[in-house]
């Protein structure tokens, strides 16, 4: 909060007293936050989204509304699929923003290819969770979508959860997303028309120049 402020006025605010905030709560789960954007010297959501999909060793379930990977995190899981870990995507069947929806669609290819599965949330409606597990231990949950502005040009921050009762509240989520999708199979998505495949490689370079 102290950073947003900061960024937003360029003043900064009173020190807060963090000896009297009470951090110790009951239950079983860690959580740790990682906010992450320009004003910070690396792309911290970045580095921890990479690091835990390479520390997979089961499934990793991705639920994301503007899924447009970088470099690190395609090769991430094209080496999770690869090491037989279980990858599945969620994202919408249709967009509310084209240029996005355009880009992530341009990876639909490489995806399929890699076995991972994508569910295709029906219209109307535009699944906009952003959130992600690594196997029955570990879940992410906030506000970052797995794309450039995400890593490097919004403030964004991030829950890291460790914690199976958290993961599986998450997995009944995503068992309500999976009954309200289709998936997306790789015969059908090879049928694709010449023009959507340009539009959808022109808005991949387009975004990858913002």
């Amino acid at each position: 909060f102290q950073a947003d402020w900061y960024l937003e006025t360029d003043s900064y605010l009173e020190q807060l007293d963090l000896d009297t905030v009470h951090t110790e709560f009951p239950g079983e789960l860690d959580c740790q936050i990682v906010p992450s954007g320009p004003g910070y010297a690396s792309e911290n959501n970045l580095q921890v989204f990479v690091s835990l999909l390479y520390a997979a060793r089961h499934r990793i379930s991705i639920t994301s509304p503007y899924f447009v990977p970088d470099g690190s995190i395609m090769n991430a899981l094209r080496a999770a699929t690869a090491r037989g870990v279980e990858v599945e995507l969620f994202v919408s069947e249709i967009g509310d923003q084209a240029l996005v929806y355009h880009a992530q669609r341009s990876y639909y290819e490489e995806l399929l290819t890699a076995g991972v599965r994508i569910w295709m949330y029906r219209p109307p409606y535009i699944l906009h969770s952003k959130h992600f597990t690594i196997d029955d231990e570990v879940a992410v949950v906030g506000s970052s979508n797995m794309d450039p502005r995400s890593f490097g040009l919004n403030m964004e921050i991030s829950m890291v959860v460790r914690g199976e009762s958290f993961v599986r509240d998450l997995d009944e989520v995503n068992d309500y997303y999976r009954a309200n999708s289709r998936e997306l199979l790789p015969e059908e998505w090879a049928k694709q028309p010449l023009r959507s495949q340009l539009l959808d490689g022109l808005a991949r370079l387009t975004s990858a120049l913002q």
